[in-house]
């Protein structure tokens, strides 16, 4: 039985996950007048480089049947080396690609463009990775709780498995673990926009190009231990809490770099 509390949690958490994005793009121009095309060139670059660039290595990488993913699948800590890199070097890649045509072609140099593209780049993954799987729970769990089981089936493409998935989803769901993942999405935006500095003034300055490594490998620190999560090796607080750490070290870090950076 679905209860009332769990449709409230799942609109809670599908709410903050797109209304993050926005309430921080809203204040950021509302305080520094920054231009609107890097957030949205942020969340194009994500879905780009994340989301099709990245998948299509982890198809054979991780998913396929050759030796290098029986290597990765073999080894948890070589699984957390390769996640961990694999995301900082296609993410920070599409950053550094994104920056040099925003600050060539677009004639984009302020150091403002960097959050605007920061909160872009988090903000669709967090309405992508967070925010439409929410939704969707609770478009099942509606459906659920009126007994029309059919049409949940059908959202989820007839498959029952994946029906099932979510039957099981919705069973484990609580206000901690919904709280859980704000949390977590609180910190990845903070994280992104850190990192979206770094990579800003590597591709600004010339003297500044040792930030763009500087930001692979700091991405991919902060998201080693969610391979070890899905290992079962580490409980999801302790992932959590690593998260936290690097990206509030990335922070203090970036906004220094970023108070020190001058204009043109």
């Amino acid at each position: 039985m679905v209860t009332t509390a769990t449709l409230v949690w799942l609109a809670i958490g599908a709410v903050f996950a797109f209304a993050l994005p926005i309430v921080l793009l809203v204040w950021w121009r509302k305080t520094r007048e920054a231009k609107l095309l890097p957030f949205f060139v942020g969340a194009a670059v994500f879905v780009v480089f994340a989301l099709v660039l990245e998948k299509m290595l982890h198809q054979v990488c991780v998913f396929g049947d050759n030796a290098i993913s029986r290597a990765i699948a073999g080894s948890p800590y070589l699984y957390m080396l390769y996640g961990g890199l694999a995301a900082g070097v296609f993410e920070e890649t599409g950053r550094y690609v994104a920056f040099r045509w925003l600050i060539g072609k677009r004639r984009y140099p302020e150091r403002d463009t960097a959050v605007t593209y920061g909160v872009g780049h988090g903000g669709i993954e967090a309405m992508l990775v967070m925010g439409v799987s929410y939704v969707t729970m609770l478009v099942v769990a509606l459906y659920l709780r009126h007994g029309n089981q059919p049409a949940a089936l059908a959202i989820m493409g007839g498959s029952a498995e994946a029906l099932s998935t979510y039957i099981a989803a919705l069973g484990q769901l609580t206000p901690g673990t919904v709280l859980l993942a704000m949390v977590e999405r609180g910190g990845a935006m903070i994280l992104h926009i850190a990192l979206s500095i770094f990579v800003f003034l590597a591709a600004r300055d010339r003297t500044q190009r040792t930030w763009f490594p500087f930001a692979i490998a700091l991405h991919a620190i902060a998201d080693m231990p969610a391979a070890l999560y899905q290992r079962g090796m580490l409980p999801p607080a302790a992932v959590e809490i690593w998260a936290w750490v690097v990206a509030l070290y990335a922070l203090r870090s970036a906004r220094k770099q970023y108070l020190e950076a001058m204009d043109p």
